[in-house]
């Protein structure tokens, strides 16, 4: 052991990974490692499992010459994720290529990494400022690690590469870790994909809704039982279902659905919307009930306050949602991952204390080749487009058929079409589900049926009470000076991300994060996630500049009447 080698290398990692730095500094060397010169004069570790003999994870001739070999087997950029540390032959080449963002070291046993760091000095690779270690024997924790530091905008596209005869002595360990990142990149990129493409029109609305959103007193009472209608053609036949509706009972109208119910002479007790394009627009050219409260996201289309009397609103898991509930006015916190506002309904219901939740209208599917139940926006739509040479059932196909993931599926009914965002639908209301406190029962329909059977008989833990929003903490224009000035004064992105937020201080890390969705949308023209950054920053000052300039005007024109 060379215990100056020992605490340089320490040192060093302790600048970029001192969780890493500290367990690997809190344990002895292990037995399970030693290390060998090889042919060229480099230090090689050996590893022994199972009392088996020592095995090395690096060439025995010359190490260097493999690890540059390693290295050109593929282009690299971006986050690379690379599995075992060894003596770091393979990692020194990566360091050479300027297109990486971020090089991440996933080890599993601290023992044996001391053991090494004990013996060869590893700190240009430690010292670089992309470079973090990832080290514990429980394979779990790293989903939650990977969310925190991959940030597709900034970071690129995320690769994973194999130190093979290392990852080989600790197989079950490096492939669970592999199928988690593989799961938390599909949830990565499916929140980064709608970002990508609603980044711009979530700040706008949410600063656009400030005004209204200061004043807004509505509450909602507790109920309990809820009946969520969701749009698909079952809900046709389930409406007789809610002709029996008694006291403490609420029907919670998706938007989608609201043109059903009104035009069966049936009056929900909420409606929620999350959608933050314009075309939600359609849901209520029927009108609006004055008495019923309409339940919006901050980020909602600002024309959706003007239709209805009873507004309230409620913070999702978008950035600048949250950044407004801390430091603006704190609103209800809804869970809108599910991406559709069926799911949204499901945590409403669940905040309200409901202690049995029916579904109607979540068919998943289109049974029969029917979109939607009758009266929904896209009838009049497509009644309006229609004419001798495209008619309405052929409009219909080929809104049908113009996802490329669609399948026909037979069942005892006859037959409905199934896609992939449908199905994954499904599974994101089954998987809240199972979080919620009361039991969710899907009204049988013509749909894909929802797997809720082990949800029988849920003991409700909620306690019901009244749901409203804070007191405000300031003016709305007062909040959006206060943003203008955080955004502003953020100081520039250099280097790796990860270092970049760590050296913020929470204040500025909020601020920072609120812009991501917007420079995912610049990202999409920028080569760089640096450039997209900066389109952003000054994207967003731009917009609030605008807003705090109409305030301004209208309180002159206030005061000289």
């Amino acid at each position: 052991m060379n215990r100056d080698i020992l605490e340089r290398n320490l040192l060093a990692l302790f600048q970029r990974s001192p969780d890493a730095a500290q367990i690997i500094g809190n344990v002895h060397s292990s037995d399970q490692v030693t290390i060998k010169t090889s042919r060229t004069n480099q230090m090689v570790p050996y590893y022994v499992r199972e009392k088996g003999m020592p095995k090395p994870v690096h060439s025995t001739f010359d190490p260097v010459k493999e690890g540059k070999r390693f290295y050109e087997q593929n282009i690299y950029e971006g986050f690379v994720i690379i599995f075992g540390l060894g003596a770091g032959f393979h990692i020194k080449p990566f360091l050479q290529n300027s297109t990486i963002t971020t090089l991440l070291i996933v080890e599993n046993h601290p023992k044996e990494i001391r053991t090494i760091l004990e013996h060869i000095d590893l700190t240009d690779i430690f010292l670089d400022h992309r470079v973090f270690l990832w080290i514990s024997d429980d394979a779990a924790q790293f989903s939650d690690y990977l969310l925190q530091r991959y940030i597709p905008v900034v970071s690129g596209n995320l690769q994973t590469v194999s130190l093979r005869p290392r990852v080989l002595l600790d197989q079950e360990f490096f492939n669970h870790t592999a199928d988690l990142i593989k799961q938390t990149l599909n949830q990565i990129t499916d929140d980064y994909t709608v970002q990508a493409h609603f980044g711009k029109r979530w700040f706008i609305n949410t600063l656009n809704n400030l005004r209204v959103s200061e004043i807004t007193t509505q509450t909602l009472n507790p109920i309990g039982t809820a009946y969520i209608t969701a749009a698909g053609p079952s809900l046709e036949k389930q409406i007789a279902f809610l002709k029996n509706k008694r006291e403490n009972e609420a029907v919670i109208a998706t938007d989608t659905s609201l043109p059903v119910l009104l035009a069966n002479n049936i009056k929900p007790d909420l409606v929620i919307s999350i959608d933050c394009q314009h075309i939600s627009y359609n849901h209520f050219l029927q009108g609006y009930p004055d008495d019923v409260p309409l339940v919006l996201d901050l980020a909602s289309p600002t024309f959706l306050t003007r239709l209805a009397k009873k507004i309230f609103f409620f913070t999702s898991d978008h950035p600048l949602s949250k950044y407004v509930s801390q430091g603006f006015r704190q609103f209800p916190e809804i869970d809108t991952s599910g991406g559709n506002v069926t799911h949204a309904a499901l945590s409403l219901a669940d905040t309200l204390g409901a202690k049995k939740i029916y579904l109607l209208g979540a068919d998943f599917s289109y049974p029969y080749g029917k979109p939607y139940a009758r009266n929904t926006y896209i009838y009049p739509y497509f009644y309006s487009r229609a004419n001798r040479f495209n008619d309405i059932e052929s409009q219909i196909v080929s809104f049908i058929l113009h996802n490329k993931s669609i399948t026909r599926e037979h069942f005892d009914k006859g037959y409905r079409y199934v896609t992939k965002p449908m199905i994954h639908y499904k599974s994101s209301i089954e998987k809240k589900a199972k979080d919620l406190s009361g039991e969710v029962i899907s009204v049988p329909g013509d749909g894909v049926p929802l797997n809720l059977a082990s949800l029988k008989n849920k003991k409700n833990t909620h306690i019901p009470m009244i749901v409203s929003a804070g007191v405000p903490q300031k003016k709305y224009w007062e909040f959006l000076a206060d943003f203008k000035k955080n955004i502003k004064e953020l100081p520039p992105l250099k280097g790796s991300v990860i270092s970049y937020l760590n050296d913020l201080t929470t204040e500025q890390k909020r601020t920072w994060i609120t812009m991501l969705p917007v420079a995912a949308q610049f990202r999409k023209k920028e080569d760089s996630g640096i450039a997209a950054i900066e389109k952003a920053q000054k994207w967003c000052l731009d917009r609030i500049e605008r807003i705090v300039a109409l305030e301004n005007d209208s309180s002159i024109i206030h005061k000289t009447r």
